[in-house]
């Protein structure tokens, strides 16, 4: 009974962990980069917490009403929907859903990709924590504990073997 209840929660583990490293790695091999929503300037269509997936397009693909992901100069991105374009400067002016004025312009250099209108609810978190050293620790350990529930039923019943094994050869020898 021990090592089945012990092999049921390392599979649902696995299973969970296999399908959140899934959802965060399989949109790549489709061209797609998920990204974490950090602020709540797109609130309406992408919420704090969710990850979006951006697809790498050409600047002249984006159309007004678009939302696209942009590199900021801090070296973070943005994501905000097209309000105007502006081809011969190369600049596309956006805002937020919430926000209440527009952007400054964007150099078509800038852009990441546009984001798709799929995200994934309270994902985001988890993608940000995991880069984190106590994400990496919380990982290790569910990995770790994943080996323990394997293993752990073959150890637990290995010991009551040995002793077996033992009173068995002693009550043999008298």
């Amino acid at each position: 009974m021990f090592k089945k209840v012990c092999n049921i929660i390392s599979v649902v583990m696995l299973v969970v962990m296999t399908l959140l490293a899934g959802i965060l790695m399989l949109p790549y091999l489709f061209g797609y980069q998920p990204l974490a929503v950090l602020s709540g300037s797109m609130q309406r269509s992408y919420p704090v917490g969710s990850i979006i997936f951006v697809k790498k397009v050409a600047p002249e693909e984006i159309k007004v009403g678009d939302a696209i992901t942009f590199q900021l100069s801090g070296g973070m991105a943005a994501t905000h929907r097209v309000v105007s374009i502006d081809t011969a400067k190369k600049q596309f002016v956006t805002k937020g859903d919430e926000n209440n004025t527009n952007d400054s312009p964007i150099s078509f250099e800038a852009l990441i990709g546009r984001a798709s209108p799929a995200a994934i609810p309270y994902l985001g978190y988890l993608s940000v924590e995991i880069k984190t050293p106590r994400g990496i620790m919380g990982v290790t350990g569910v990995v770790v504990l994943i080996l323990l529930l394997l293993f752990l039923p073959e150890i637990v019943e290995a010991k009551p073997k040995e002793k077996d094994v033992i009173q068995e050869s002693t009550d043999s020898k008298q």
